[in-house]
């Protein structure tokens, strides 16, 4: 099989699952969102095993809390069938929710010294450069006047335009296509 078989291969089955990797990947980075679906799935399927079983609210409550956090005391279990299956959606869904969720919590714990010195210096060399660029201009002002100033600058300004029009086209030589026809990543 050549290559572009592969790579077209790839684009219609990513094509294919982008319906599902989509909302999840908007699940995943949506931290509130994602703990109160969690709560929902504990709560529903909690209420189902409620309704399935004849158990009390408390009780299933129990159950949902025991099963969703896999410890399955044993004390509580579905008999049938269908509450076997709410089970297993209970399981697998805090199985693979509530880890990104804990996560979120320890990213956010998470304290980069190094990160907020880097910051703290960059944040000194921007006031250093607006004083100096201050300083500068009232000098240059002093010295030629300012019909002179507000010329030159005039000048610098169409030229940084002129410079960030060609940057702006580099960097739209990478900006992935928003066309659904093409693969992702872009062609080849």
């Amino acid at each position: 099989m050549a290559e572009t078989d592969v790579d077209g291969a790839d684009a219609v089955v990513a094509r294919r699952l982008g319906f599902l990797t989509r909302p999840l990947r908007a699940l995943v980075n949506a931290p509130h969102l994602l703990v109160l679906l969690i709560l929902a799935i504990w709560v529903g399927c909690s209420l189902t095993y409620a309704v399935l079983e004849g158990k009390g609210p408390i009780e299933s409550l129990w159950w949902g809390i025991v099963t969703g956090s896999t410890v399955g005391y044993g004390d509580f279990y579905p008999s049938s069938t269908t509450g076997r299956a709410v089970g297993a959606v209970l399981i697998v869904s805090m199985l693979v929710l509530v880890p990104i969720a804990i996560g979120h919590v320890i990213a956010n714990l998470v304290f980069d010294k190094e990160s907020l010195a880097v910051a703290t210096v960059l944040e000194d060399v921007h006031e250093r450069i607006d004083r100096m660029e201050h300083l500068t201009l009232a000098s240059l002002e002093a010295q030629h006047g300012r019909e002179w100033l507000d010329q030159r600058l005039a000048e610098y300004d169409a030229t940084d335009a002129a410079r960030t029009d060609v940057a702006e086209q580099m960097l739209a030589l990478f900006t992935p296509s928003l066309d659904p026809t093409d693969p992702p990543g872009g062609t080849r």
